[in-house]
């Protein structure tokens, strides 16, 4: 009997243990399958990780690529402003020598002003006590450029025993200067050598071109009118009748 017991006792061991390394194969059998589904879902990861280092290394690329193209567009841009440079370095000599050329120009044209001015001022202040004789005024007295230090100085003034003509020479006349001559240059002249201030003041202006309009613009502000001749000389250009103004 008690042999009985033993031996059962030893089967219900054996029955347990097998039934706890069924249980444990079972277990590990099912541990395996989620070992495979985390290797499947590590080598589907590997793959999007590849891909996206694949996709990087491409845009790493397309980046280089583009570096590429910026560098040389800076390169080409650097060349550029390394050619505008001595484009504008040229243009700055051209612009220096154009400006010399103008200021040996204006000097020239300066100084040819000048000669014109002391040629025409020279004609009239020669012919001036001829021509008057047929308005029957002669002037003993004749003075060129005279003038006062630092106040004002006239070109030709001729005096005779009550009059004093004051003539302003130009080159080529216009009506600003005469404007300018009788509002300011004439009501100047008293002031500036009262010696005259007794005298009767009539204005004259001369100038190698006149244009007929000027001339008779001139004449109706009451201006003597000179100019020079085709053979030279000088001649009033007043018409007949004229009667210059008095500025006194």
């Amino acid at each position: 009997m008690e042999k009985q017991q033993q031996k059962e006792t030893r089967l219900d061991r054996i029955e347990k243990g097998i039934e706890m390394l069924l249980k444990g194969t079972s277990e590990l059998k099912e541990s395996q399958k989620k070992t495979d589904k985390q290797i499947l879902e590590l080598k589907e990861s590997q793959k999007k990780t590849d891909k996206q280092i694949s996709d990087t290394d491409g845009q790493i690329l397309e980046l280089k690529e583009s570096q590429k193209k910026t560098d040389k567009q800076i390169s080409d841009t650097d060349e550029q402003i390394l050619d505008l440079k001595e484009t504008q370095k040229r243009t700055e000599e051209n612009l220096n020598r154009t400006i010399e050329r103008l200021d040996r120009i204006g000097r020239q044209l300066g100084d040819l002003g000048l000669v014109q001015g002391e040629v025409a001022e020279d004609l009239f202040y020669r012919n001036i006590k001829y021509l008057f004789k047929d308005r029957d005024m002669i002037f003993g007295n004749i003075k060129r450029n005279l003038k006062k230090k630092g106040t004002a100085e006239y070109d030709i003034v001729a005096v005779n025993s009550n009059v004093v003509l004051v003539v302003e020479v130009k080159n080529k006349l216009q009506k600003r200067m005469i404007d300018s001559f009788i509002n300011k240059r004439i009501p100047n002249f008293k002031k500036v050598f009262p010696q005259y201030s007794n005298y009767k003041l009539l204005g004259g202006i001369g100038a190698l071109v006149v244009r007929d309009e000027v001339g008779r613009y001139a004449e109706k502000s009451g201006l003597y009118v000179l100019t020079q001749t085709s053979d030279g000389g000088a001649s009033l250009i007043n018409r007949k009748g004229f009667q210059a103004k008095d500025f006194s």
